[in-house]
């Protein structure tokens, strides 16, 4: 059983995805978190297989926490559940290691596949018009 930690500042949000979670038999919550620090915080305390976060929340940047978690806790996989699609956020979210980016108007069943497509070892990048990240990428290295 994967060991999850939740983070979002609303905790209706932390419901819905608690129950999502709980559908499948292979995800144990382990802890919850309701802004950035929070979330670096517990995953330090818990070092849990998965983060599944919001990506913009009061506190230090999940980014951000997403480096330094990724020093701490190398077999860590982050997930971002998100409203922002904004390229640069995608970009950043990549750079700092997080292993995937999804809308959080995403059909249920296909944020657990997501997520298990995660924790099976793949990168999973999603735009709201479901672009390819492989193109928003590419996109991203024109600018430089």
């Amino acid at each position: 059983m994967y060991k999850v930690v939740i983070a979002d500042d609303r905790p209706y949000a932390r419901l819905g995805l608690r129950m999502l979670l709980k559908s499948s038999d292979i995800y144990g919550i382990v802890g919850e978190a309701s802004n950035g620090n929070e979330a670096v915080e517990v995953s330090e305390e818990l070092l849990p297989d998965l983060l599944l976060t919001d990506l913009k929340m009061p506190g230090v940047s999940i980014i951000e926490g997403a480096k330094r978690l990724k020093n701490k806790i190398p077999h860590i996989k982050i997930v971002v559940l998100t409203a922002f699609d904004d390229c640069e956020d995608i970009y950043l979210a990549f750079k700092a290691g997080i292993d995937g980016y999804l809308m959080k108007d995403t059909d249920p069943e296909h944020i657990l596949h997501a997520i298990q497509q995660v924790m099976n070892g793949a990168s999973v990048f999603q735009s709201k018009e479901n672009v390819d990240f492989m193109e928003i990428r590419r996109e991203i290295h024109e600018i430089q």
